[in-house]
């Protein structure tokens, strides 16, 4: 492992957890990410523009001669995220794949619970996917997200050609059996379970729309997932993986030791990230990752 690699284990262990902890408004834990996000680098070929699309505000990183879209929903626990905090890694997915990388800002919660977020995206892939190509990805919450937008796609007939997911969260179920929180670097159980409270609100747990491992998937494209050995939402991976799989859908599961949740945001800052951004990025160009 690099010592690069090292310093973020550190980093998340000693800095981010203690002060994910600390029960604050939401409002002061956005506020704090946008202090912590550096500003979008500048790529040579590589555009950034705002669009709206079905009526959300986009953000799409485009290079040069791009064929096909991707689709990020991203990650943030439904409360947190958003383009600005994900720009690094939208760059270096549209670089590295040769895609329009999408990232729609859908509304978060508590303000805005379920079925906010995930009728914003649906709202924006049902656009984009009758323009041409699309594959579908996100992480965290918004692998949730990106789950229950392909659920919806594969019920209307119309497909993404692919889908990558980063440690989706898909049972928001309280009942559900506690994850194993022994190796998770990051998220504090109890931080889990009040952003799902906070996003799940009155709905039922049990929704497919909420809880994809509820979710019908048959006639999915490929599906690839990534995850980190040991983190929390690990046991997730493997239950929508073999889900998947069950319906008939070629799955390719990547672990990797040694990071925290979420590791692809350091892509260009780690080895292991770069990585993994380089897998994805085969995968979205239709070969083997």
């Amino acid at each position: 492992m690099s010592w690069r690699d090292r310093a973020l284990v550190v980093i998340c262990r000693g800095i981010v957890k203690p002060a994910l902890t600390l029960p604050l408004p939401w409002a002061l834990h956005r506020h704090a990410v946008r202090l912590l996000t550096p500003r979008t680098p500048q790529l040579d070929g590589m555009t950034v523009t705002r669009r709206t699309i079905a009526g959300v505000p986009c953000h799409v990183f485009a290079p040069m001669d791009a064929a096909g879209s991707l689709l990020w929903m991203h990650g943030g626990g439904f409360v947190l995220g958003s383009a600005r905090s994900y720009a690094r890694l939208a760059l270096a997915l549209a670089q590295r794949s040769g895609r329009h990388v999408i990232l729609p800002e859908y509304r978060l919660a508590p303000e805005h619970p379920f079925p906010a977020g995930p009728d914003d995206c649906i709202a924006v892939a049902r656009e984009l996917i009758a323009a041409g190509p699309l594959a579908l990805g996100g992480d965290s919450a918004g692998g949730t997200l990106a789950l229950t937008t392909l659920a919806d796609l594969l019920a209307d007939g119309t497909p993404p050609e692919r889908v990558v997911l980063v440690s989706p969260a898909v049972d928001l179920d309280p009942s559900r059996q506690t994850p194993d929180t022994r190796g998770e670097m990051i998220f504090p159980l109890a931080l889990l379970h009040r952003v799902a409270r906070d996003y799940v609100g009155c709905a039922d747990p049990r929704n497919p729309r909420v809880s994809p491992i509820h979710a019908v998937f048959d006639n999915s494209p490929p599906v690839l997932i990534q995850c980190a050995t040991g983190e929390v939402l690990e046991a997730d991976t493997d239950a929508i993986a073999e889900h998947l799989v069950r319906a008939g859908v070629s799955v390719e599961v990547q672990k990797t030791d040694g990071v925290p949740h979420v590791w692809q945001l350091f892509v260009g800052r780690t080895p292991k990230a770069d990585h993994a951004v380089d897998a994805m990025a085969a995968f979205l160009r239709g070969g083997t990752a």
